[in-house]
């Protein structure tokens, strides 16, 4: 398996902070961890279920770092 970094982690999950990055990371993903945490976060669940695979524990501690960052409330001012 290959080391993933940065460049990889980004390009396939998009814009994302230095801290998710680094948490990330240290989970030590593969390219089809970070694949499948992507699909499961644009909502293509469906496709992964239909194959009757179920989310990796990689992809499953990725999809839950940055949906917790989509929960989060607003800055009250």
């Amino acid at each position: 398996m290959s080391v993933i970094g940065r460049a990889e982690l980004t390009r396939i999950l998009g814009d994302i902070d230095d801290v998710k990055v680094v948490e990330i990371l240290a989970l030590n993903p593969s390219l089809d961890d970070l694949e499948e945490a992507a699909a499961w976060l644009i909502g293509n669940r469906d496709v992964l279920a239909r194959d009757g695979r179920a989310l990796t524990s990689a992809a499953s501690a990725i999809v839950e770092l940055l949906a917790t960052d989509e929960e989060e409330p607003p800055p009250m001012d």
